[in-house]
């Protein structure tokens, strides 16, 4: 044989082999991982490339009444705004994803959800559509702001600037175009998640976060999930990470403009209602077996302290299920709660 075509043989075999390889592990594991073509990603199981984790849901809704978004509104009387991070745009997916529709349909309002202005904070967000002339044109009677726990005291808990504004025009343009996008990219596949799935997948049985990898994973004294890693808990190293900005000064700092946004909204007849997203790690945090990482303090320092928006206090409320064993109160897969913590949540706020 000619070693030309014995070299052509050899390269032939190895891209043949490596395709293969790739194709067998795509669809065995990650091609479930690591799209949503079949079913909603929850994102933890792909960026942890975990497998095992994964619920199986799509998008669908069953509430009788239904959020406006920002592209669709027309001008019709609101009876509250939203503003909030992806919690406020259904991220976690599955069934009745918005909690905004629970409110819709539970205390019978009309919810308009804003997207957040420039990739500004909810809060600061807010501050602009005040000093704009945006919430006089609308003029709903609340505005509530939601923001996940573990950047509450990073964004609001230090100084403010409560005169920031932009022109109504411009803002109204904005909202004319400005949507969420979920959305993940192509994947073909041949990729390098099939080789870090591998990686992964053995490394997870030594550490609870391998090669500094965004998602931890550790095992829980009881099922909390409908998956068949049903006691295992993921969840992003941000949660952890971010618990030293949780201090008494910030969240003193942070309840002090919220307060004195409340003061401001009151001028205008609107209430301020503030729904922080308890993290998925805090709230099971008492149920990791030999948990190594330091405990949330937010909510508990914010509770005392004296307010004059409506605080809508997301832990006290899902604790109370999670005790009692219910299940998926988040999704296994996901950062973001499931329709059973919205609905239980929206049932219990009071609207004066």
């Amino acid at each position: 044989m000619r070693p030309y075509k014995k070299f052509t043989i050899i390269f032939v075999s190895i891209i043949l082999f490596y395709a293969g390889f790739n194709f067998i592990i795509w669809k065995l594991w990650t091609e479930d991982i690591l799209t949503d073509k079949k079913y909603y990603n929850g994102g933890l199981d792909r960026l942890g490339y975990v497998i095992n984790s994964k619920h199986y849901r799509k998008n669908y809704d069953t509430l009788p009444k239904k959020h406006i978004e920002n592209i669709e509104y027309d001008g019709r009387p609101v009876d509250m705004i939203t503003i909030g991070d992806s919690f406020s745009q259904g991220a976690g997916g599955g069934r009745d994803r918005f909690y905004q529709d629970w409110i819709a349909s539970i205390h019978n309002m009309t919810v308009l959800n804003l997207q957040r202005y420039n990739e500004r904070s909810p809060l600061e967000t807010a501050i602009i559509l005040y000093n704009s002339g945006y919430l006089d044109k609308i003029k709903p009677k609340y505005l509530l702001i939601e923001t996940v726990e573990r950047f509450c005291a990073y964004w609001y808990g230090r100084a403010l600037n409560f005169s920031e504004r932009v022109s109504l025009s411009k803002l109204e343009e904005y909202y004319k175009y400005k949507t969420y996008s979920g959305k993940l990219p192509e994947v073909s596949f041949i990729n390098t998640g099939n080789f870090k799935f591998i990686l992964f997948y053995f490394l997870y049985k030594f550490k609870d976060r391998p090669l500094d990898s965004m998602v931890c994973v550790r095992e829980l004294s009881k099922p909390f999930f409908s998956v068949k890693n049903s006691n295992k808990i993921l969840f992003v190293f941000q949660d952890v990470e971010n618990i030293p900005y949780a201090t008494e000064k910030s969240i003193k700092l942070m309840n002090d403009n919220l307060n004195r946004f409340a003061d401001m909204l009151a001028k205008k007849g609107i209430k301020l209602y503030f729904m922080p997203a308890v993290d998925k790690y805090n709230l099971y945090s008492d149920y990791i077996i030999n948990n190594p990482y330091p405990r949330s303090v937010f909510f508990e320092l914010l509770r005392p302290l004296e307010k004059k928006y409506v605080f809508i206090d997301t832990k006290a409320i899902l604790l109370e299920y999670v005790k009692k064993g219910e299940l998926d109160i988040y999704y296994a897969d996901d950062t973001h709660w499931s329709w059973k913590a919205s609905k239980a949540i929206v049932e219990v706020i009071k609207f004066e």
